[in-house]
């Protein structure tokens, strides 16, 4: 995906005639990778989250689609703890871990049993809980290694021109 993102911002300009913004793929340096797995494993975080961020910091993709953030291992233990949904219901009623945001607002959350990514939008959020109804709740992919490959598809389109 890093080659990806280098070209897709390489050729932005000359297609779309206005300048990129940031895109990158920021990886965990080598000598970080098993601290970052013992904080999200202390912090009970699901099995495939803690393989994703030993491996990848954060993603930054804004002129993809709608703009697509892997937001960092810290930023997501932040909004566990305060500020970002921990439970969704209404459409659905599932406990999530929110990793990630699209450049129009919504959410991009993995569900306990890891098999669900979704886009949440639209709803309201109390306290640690989201209400939203069917219209605020997409399932964007069968989990989160389906969720990276459906970045690295659309990544590739565009590359391509498509």
């Amino acid at each position: 995906m890093t080659e990806l993102t280098e070209e897709f911002a390489s050729h932005f300009e000359g297609r779309y005639e206005y300048p990129p913004d940031d895109h990158e793929v920021i990886t965990v340096p080598l000598g970080d990778k098993d601290e970052v797995r013992r904080r999200l494993e202390a912090a009970d975080v699901s099995d495939d989250l803690v393989d994703l961020y030993s491996r990848v910091e954060s993603v930054s993709l804004p002129d993809l689609g709608s703009g697509y953030f892997i937001h960092s291992a810290g930023e997501m233990l932040d909004g566990m703890r305060d500020g970002q949904p921990t439970r969704v219901i209404g459409a659905v009623e599932d406990s999530i871990t929110v990793f990630g945001s699209d450049g129009g607002g919504g959410l991009f959350a993995l569900n306990a049993a890891q098999d669900k990514v979704y886009r949440l939008s639209g709803g309201a959020l109390v306290g640690s809980v989201y209400e939203v109804d069917t219209s605020g709740l997409e399932i964007v992919s069968d989990g989160l290694s389906a969720f990276l490959n459906l970045l690295r598809e659309e990544l590739r389109q565009s590359v391509q021109g498509g």
